[in-house]
């Protein structure tokens, strides 16, 4: 069902917005007028969606692009999420879209846009409102609402310097040289507020005024932070900080009173914002910290008393998607197309392939933009794994001089794609664009730590292929390099809820997943352990969606001394994912349960290949199979048209097969080979002729 405002205006087909066909639109038909008015579209869910679910609509511009100079976009379009109980409709959440965005959706060519926020209340029904613009009429194209998790960070392990009893002993504002003590430092108000149990109170870091005895302040934790987690600080200021801010700080994390790593200016250190004019600067460590420092090392103005709540070491995952989908292949070929093509002939990409190997840091493509004019040069690369709805979508760049900065990314898009399911697991040959973003309203651009670029977009449908596509002549574009693509189920926001993580029964000192073909050997180790009574290895393709037990392994019990213990996973190669996460589930004698951190595997099995014979062939020719030595079980081979339709279907009995029943006209042909539950093995393209 459908809530339609037509007042003022009308709705085409409004049925549509809420079909099966993604590619299919309801029209919002706005008339000009110099009245106030607006159309309104509401839409059901499928189900409630929690809090902390993106709520939003893709939609599209119809006709030509509005000339919006002068005119105010405020209020333009409108999202709104309800919640129906029975007859009982309530207005949850509103959210004018921004009027960059708005401006991009009416006043440009930038195809399908997404418009949408985070919700903090729970809804199933979402609005969306497109007002008048003065004299201008249009229409716009409603495609389909959705609500998709959005990943956010509540809570997490990790340690922060909060303190029953705060004292001297758990701060310094000293400037220290190879632990020599160079200043005392006077710059810093309040210390004792950063290591409080209160995390809402704050020392203040007044501006720096002599680079020879930098504001400095370094805090304990109340705990020792693992090589791995994040370390930084959760700062506030009066203005708006942005990455420049981070030229004129840098943070340090120590062990025992002896320096252990450094992260300074935007290069090395992140900054995320967490709205109330909070931000966290922060940056990934390699060893264990059990203080961190921040200092001013520069004089500037949006540093001038920067207020300093806590300083911590906070798990990766808070951060970062351990485990995302990337164009990273031992063997690239077939894994990547240039303009569409797997073939590169006189093309403006250099070295293709190198966006698509398993260098991810040093081998790069080429794209030259400055060889044509007109037109867009496209790079298209196959992921490691499928990308789902919800995930970030994007692709690791350099240009051969200067950064890409906001006003070249209108001559930016990023693709996602799909396809015909392949022989892979998960992968498909990428014939189907789903989605597309281009500009600085619509993409997201990122400075990384070594200097390379990341531009990406949020999701809203799966996918498994991701395509970077530059417009050609664009002087400053041309040397484009393109490390990989990747999909990340990234974090947002930061945990509110910071726990000191509980040690497991069982002090395990290793975990490891290693693929072999099609199955995983799982092993891990303990140093010791206390009334411990078993292992339980589970497995999952999502881990979002839960975990189940494969095995169980008996516990040493109590025990002081090393103990090793092993896995087989046999059944890793028929799970349809090329990725497979697994964790420990440690159980005590009386019961107690402990998880350990999720470990991935990813399975690089070889391909099965078979062969079909004549290929092409005629309609009155024999046809026969001839298939390789597969494991013990059913098979059967099905013939598909190129509709989707099933020609032929038979049950696998010999290494060489004859195709019976077939009666083919000409045209293309799929064969599929799959086990007994249905599960494709591998497929074969067959060209049938009218001779």
């Amino acid at each position: 069902m459908l809530g339609i405002t037509t007042c003022f205006g009308n709705i085409s087909n409004p049925e549509l917005a809420t079909d099966s066909d993604f590619n299919s639109a309801a029209t919002m038909n706005v008339p000009a007028s110099l009245l106030t008015g607006s159309v309104r579209l509401r839409m059901n869910l499928t189900d409630v969606a929690p809090a902390n679910y993106r709520a939003g609509v893709v939609v599209e511009r119809e006709g030509d692009a509005l000339n919006l100079l002068g005119l105010s976009l405020a209020n333009a379009i409108v999202v709104r999420t309800y919640l129906k109980t029975g007859a009982t409709v309530t207005l949850q959440e509103e959210y004018p879209v921004d009027v960059n965005l708005a401006n991009t959706l009416l006043g440009s060519n930038a195809g399908k846009i997404r418009v949408e926020f985070v919700a903090a209340k729970r809804f199933n029904q979402i609005e969306v409102e497109a007002a008048s613009v003065l004299s201008l009429g249009y229409g716009l194209n409603v495609y389909y609402a959705y609500a998709i998790d959005a990943n956010v960070v509540n809570s997490a392990n990790g340690y922060v310097s909060r303190f029953e009893t705060p004292s001297p002993s758990t701060y310094s504002t000293e400037v220290l040289t190879n632990r020599i003590s160079v200043c005392a430092n006077s710059r810093v108000s309040n210390p004792l507020s950063a290591v409080d149990k209160d995390l809402t109170n704050y020392a203040t870091m007044r501006s720096l005024v002599d680079v020879s005895c930098p504001t400095t302040l370094r805090t304990q934790l109340e705990g020792t932070a693992p090589a791995g987690y994040q370390a930084g600080f959760v700062l506030g200021s009066g203005s708006l900080l942005d990455v420049k801010a981070l030229d004129g700080l840098r943070v340090t994390t120590y062990l025992g009173g002896v320096a252990q790593e450094s992260g300074a200016g935007a290069s090395l250190l992140n900054l995320g914002v967490l709205g109330n004019q909070q931000y966290n600067v922060s940056f990934p460590t390699t060893k264990p910290f059990d203080r961190v420092e921040i200092q001013q090392t520069k004089v500037l103005s949006a540093l001038d008393d920067l207020r300093v709540y806590y300083g911590f070491g906070v798990e990766p995952r808070v951060f970062r998607d351990l485990e995302p989908r990337l164009s990273e292949f031992v063997d690239p070929a077939g894994n990547y197309q240039v303009n569409g093509s797997l073939v590169c002939v006189n093309c403006s990409v250099t070295n293709p392939q190198n966006a698509a190997d398993n260098d991810v840091k040093n081998n790069y493509a080429t794209i030259r933009t400055g060889l044509s004019l007109g037109g867009t040069t496209r790079l298209k690369l196959r992921l490691d794994g499928p990308g789902r709805a919800g995930n970030v979508a994007g692709a690791v760049l350099g240009l051969g001089a200067g950064l890409l900065d906001a006003r070249l990314l209108s001559n930016v898009r990023i693709n996602t794609y799909t396809g015909t399911p392949g022989s892979a697991p998960g992968s498909t040959d990428g014939g189907q664009l789903v989605e597309s973003a281009v500009g600085s309203s619509l993409l997201n651009l990122e400075l990384l730590a070594d200097g390379r670029q990341e531009v990406s977009f949020l999701t809203t449908r799966d996918f498994d292929w991701v395509e970077i596509e530059l417009t050609n002549g664009v002087s400053l574009l041309d040397n484009t390099q393109v490390y990989y693509g990747f999909a990340e189920d990234r974090p947002v926001g930061f945990p509110s809820n910071i726990t000191v993580p509980r040690p497991l029964p069982v002090q395990l000192t290793s975990f490891t997943a290693r693929p072999s073909g099609a199955v995983v050997n799982l092993a891990w180790q303990t140093a010791t352990e206390l009334n411990s009574s078993f292992f339980v290895v589970e497995r999952s393709v999502q881990p979002a969606t839960g975990f189940e037990a494969i095995g169980q392994v008996a516990a040493a019990g109590s025990s002081s001394s090393v103990q090793r213990y092993a896995l087989l996973d046999p059944t890793a190669g028929t799970q349809g994912a090329t990725t497979l996460y697994y964790r420990l589930r440690q159980v005590d004698r009386d019961g107690t349960e402990v998880y350990s951190s999720v470990v991935a595997a990813r399975l690089r099995t070889t391909p099965v290949a078979f062969a079909v014979y004549p290929n092409p062939a005629s309609a009155s020719d024999v046809l026969r199979a001839e298939l390789p030595v597969l494991a013990e079980g059913a098979y059967h081979l099905s013939v598909y048209n190129m509709q989707g339709a099933l020609v032929s279907r038979q049950q696998v009995t010999q290494q060489v097969l004859e195709l019976t029943s077939l009666r083919l006209h000409a045209g293309l042909y799929q064969v599929v080979l799959a086990d007994a539950s249905g599960q494709r093995i591998a497929t074969q393209r067959l060209v049938v002729s009218s001779r």
